[in-house]
């Protein structure tokens, strides 16, 4: 969350905290309480999503580090084997399939590391039993295949399950603007009819409405009606 979003959303807080004090009051206008109701649901998700995205920076993020890494020194050791068979063998198309790095292996997004890691796999199996001098045999290769599975499994998650922080981020984004349209759209515009008849409820909706830039800097407050 921005910290542009983290203002706003303390302005969100503090209106919702007026429709509390004034629910009975506002809730004689029945558009206006369904307004406030939806209001409330966008401000509950929006804390939801957010916790889901500090989540996923923290735990879970470190999680898919954790089994990228031991995906990765796996692979490398079979690799490495396989170059060393290959060039005992002198089989030169077979040493290029396999050179591969570490730091190569890293710079790949999730699907190309998942593409190399599965092709050294597969190679290694199609020679399985010539790598049984070299230290390599199927139960090796079973322990690398499984922390392949383990690393897809992360990657390719339910949505329910693993969330990441760039999905979180567009998700709150069309929050805040679901929530900004409700207000501008709807909710200024209904309260209006409480000016003369609710004028407490009114001026603490008012106020509530400013974004205090909580950042302090240059003490500027900023209306959230651009």
């Amino acid at each position: 969350m921005t910290a542009k979003q983290r203002n706003k959303l303390a302005m969100y807080v503090a209106v919702n905290h007026v429709f509390g004090l004034f629910k009975d009051d506002l809730n004689t206008i029945p558009a206006l309480a369904e307004a406030m109701g939806q209001f409330d649901s966008i401000v509950k998700l929006i804390h939801e999503i957010y916790q889901v995205q500090q989540g996923y920076s923290a735990s879970s993020s470190q999680l898919k580090m954790k089994e990228e890494a031991e995906m990765i020194q796996a692979s490398i050791q079979v690799a490495a084997v396989v170059y060393a068979y290959a060039h005992t063998q002198q089989k030169p198309d077979l040493e290029v399939k396999v050179k591969v790095s570490p730091s190569s292996l890293r710079g790949m997004t999730d699907e190309e590391l998942l593409a190399a890691c599965r092709n050294i796999l597969q190679i290694a199996r199609g020679i399985v039993a010539e790598l049984a001098d070299y230290g390599v045999s199927e139960e090796s290769l079973n322990l690398l295949e499984g922390d392949i599975n383990d690393f897809a499994a992360l990657v390719g998650s339910p949505r329910g399950e693993i969330i990441t922080r760039s999905q979180a981020t567009r998700e709150l984004k069309l929050e805040f603007k679901k929530a900004d349209d409700l207000l501008k759209n709807s909710i200024d515009k209904l309260m209006l009819m409480m000016e003369l008849t609710q004028p407490k409820a009114y001026n603490s909706y008012r106020a509530a409405r400013i974004i205090v830039d909580l950042k302090g800097k240059g003490g500027g407050d900023e209306s959230n009606e651009d």
